[in-house]
């Protein structure tokens, strides 16, 4: 426990530390966010605003795993899949910077790339780290084994492919307002760090706890009226660690209530997209959800406050149900 308290101690000022210097960078070489016209009128203020601040939260738990994480092959795996789709956040940003316009890497290319890196994933996680082909089924006290064979091992990557994309990009949509993803990021993270420490997974609890401490000090920054935003390259690396943490402790179906609220801003979209499709009508007056409450008039200090309430409701939900359904039953 004390590793994990110093990893997150340690990611926190590190990330304090650096962030104001790092924000002075960003606006010397005006690198800035561009602001959608079609979204709230309030947000146009924000544009010129400082982005890619997940390269400090990187950096602070980077600095917070080389003092305290022990140098094994799950640690490093894990690293590496969330360099991967950092580097992905981190190019799609430069497009936006480089082109001075919103829209960055098509999302048909994102996924190209993040396919790559969840086969990369599957390959290290299965034979060096010695994740079983299983997905655990915790309500039913079930186990659907998807391998071996050249079936099980597909479905198990295409299971994968799902789980890491999935949450990456859902993290991604609720990036929205200021310390909207951050917070409710640190939230879920703190669950999953509890959850691994249960599990005895302590190197999988000291990176859950180190992105803590690393997204609270960026919280120093990001909270409303925002310095800096952390952009893809955090939105994508906070993703990558939330399912990494799920994909080595299995508990891969539970991740969608310990991060409700990342499933909601995603549905949301999903929703809105195939409904307009299908009609030519809207559900919500603007999509991911905290806009559409925006367009009703609430304050964006209150969406934020009151999404993290309900994201700390579902995470609070999410452990429960892994200490009932899954801890009790090994112990």
């Amino acid at each position: 426990m004390f590793s994990v308290v110093l990893a997150a101690a340690v990611a926190f000022l590190v990330t304090v530390l650096l962030g104001s210097k790092f924000i002075e960078f960003l606006q010397s070489r005006k690198f800035g966010q561009f602001v959608r016209e079609e979204g709230p009128q309030t947000h146009l203020i924000k544009a010129g605003t400082p982005t890619m601040g997940g390269i400090v939260m990187l950096t602070g738990l980077l600095g917070a795993l080389v003092v305290v994480a022990r140098p094994n092959v799950a640690t490093l795996t894990t690293l590496l899949l969330v360099a991967v789709v950092a580097g992905i956040g981190l190019y799609d940003d430069w497009q936006k910077i480089s082109r001075k316009r919103p829209e960055g890497l098509s999302a048909r290319y994102k996924f190209l790339l993040l396919t790559l890196a969840v086969v990369l994933a599957d390959v290290l996680a299965v034979r060096y780290v010695g994740v079983t082909q299983a997905v655990l089924v915790p309500y039913f006290d079930r186990s659907l084994v998807l391998g071996p064979g050249v079936v099980g091992i597909a479905l198990f990557s295409l299971f994968l492919l799902l789980v890491i994309a999935g949450t990456t990009n859902a993290v991604n949509l609720t990036d929205g307002l200021d310390g909207l993803a951050a917070g409710a990021a640190a939230i879920a993270l703190l669950a999953y760090t509890a959850i691994a420490f249960l599990e005895r997974q302590y190197d999988v609890a000291v990176i859950c706890g180190a992105m803590v401490g690393a997204i609270v000090g960026f919280l120093w920054y990001n909270s409303h009226p925002a310095d800096i935003f952390m952009g893809d390259t955090g939105s994508l690396a906070i993703g990558g660690v939330l399912a990494a943490a799920a994909v080595l402790t299995k508990t891969e179906l539970l991740l969608p209530i310990v991060g409700g609220l990342f499933v909601l801003e995603a549905l949301s979209v999903m929703v809105q997209v195939f409904i307009f499709k299908l009609t030519g009508r809207r559900v919500f007056k603007m999509a991911p959800i905290h806009h559409h409450f925006e367009f009703l008039g609430w304050d964006e200090n209150k969406v934020v406050v009151r999404f993290w309430i309900a994201q700390a409701a579902f995470s609070s939900v999410g452990f429960f149900l892994y200490y009932i359904f899954l801890y009790n039953a090994v112990g």
